[in-house]
């Protein structure tokens, strides 16, 4: 049993937790908060009577499925709904990864070119003097051109060859990136603000105070109309991850939300 030293709740107290919003802590905390463990050190605190679990089903993927059905069997409240792939087409948003990728194919297309330009001129250099070197003119004036090395002639022609292919394989390169842009990603969607806010609102009567496992701002509104309801708030969010809209609330005279930073719970939830 957890005693109530980090957290001192009024009453009846609800979790909630929008685990896509958790899971994407990972990448910053650089440690993953652990769904047992979690569940373990908040039914620690005698005064919270439900927790409900927020995360979309993947139906037909056995992954998504089994995780489902572990969290039921932990013993959450668990809220789902279908998972829905929306496509993001790059030429219509800023998408991170693509223009990354992006950026990287350009770089070597630059470093590419640059290397053909010295090849060329390099071959350009040899021919000159093998010409220079097999070209005479005669009492007449005329230029006549005796035998040159057909060992070096063969290796330069061989060289342009293979810069000819090099190019046409960077020009392939290029067209494939033009092309991409216009080819979507696929994004995962499974938003539960509505569900949260109106699960927040009908336990409005029954619940004393609410534990919120997310730093997003957009649930600012329910947090206020809690406070303003003599509710209490907690907000569990990483360091640097919490939306600015929520800093309004700090200015009340009285009833301010209670923010956490999840870091210091990682001996309880890792």
């Amino acid at each position: 049993m957890v005693e109530e030293k980090t957290f001192k709740l009024k009453g009846k107290t609800l979790t909630i937790i929008d685990w896509a919003n958790v899971y994407g802590w990972t990448k910053k905390l650089k440690w993953e908060i652990d769904p047992k463990k979690l569940y373990d050190y908040l039914k620690g605190y005698p005064k919270i009577y439900d927790i409900r679990f927020y995360f979309g089903i993947e139906k037909g993927n056995e992954k998504s499925e089994k995780f489902h059905q572990e969290l039921k069997n932990i013993g959450y409240n668990v809220v789902s709904k279908d998972v829905k792939w929306v496509p993001v087409f790059l030429e219509k948003s800023h998408f991170k990864q693509r223009i990354k990728e992006l950026h990287k194919t350009l770089l070597g297309m630059i470093i590419k070119n640059q290397r053909f330009s010295i090849d060329l001129l390099e071959l350009v250099d040899r021919i000159d003097r093998i010409i220079d070197g097999t070209r005479s003119i005669t009492p007449e004036g005329e230029i006549v051109f005796t035998f040159y090395d057909k060992k070096e002639l063969k290796e330069i022609y061989e060289k342009i060859i293979i810069l000819n292919k090099e190019i046409q394989n960077t020009t392939k390169l290029l067209q494939d990136t033009l092309n991409s842009l216009k080819t979507p990603i696929y994004r995962r969607k499974c938003d539960f603000d509505v569900e949260i806010t109106m699960d927040v609102l009908k336990s409005n009567k029954i619940l004393d105070g609410l534990i919120l496992f997310s730093g997003d701002g957009d649930y600012k509104p329910i947090a206020e109309y809690l406070l303003n309801n003599e509710k209490q708030i907690i907000i569990i969010h990483p360091y640097g991850l919490r939306g600015r809209e929520f800093n309004e609330l700090l200015t009340r005279k009285t009833n301010r939300p209670f923010f956490y930073p999840v870091e210091k719970l990682k001996p309880f939830l890792k």
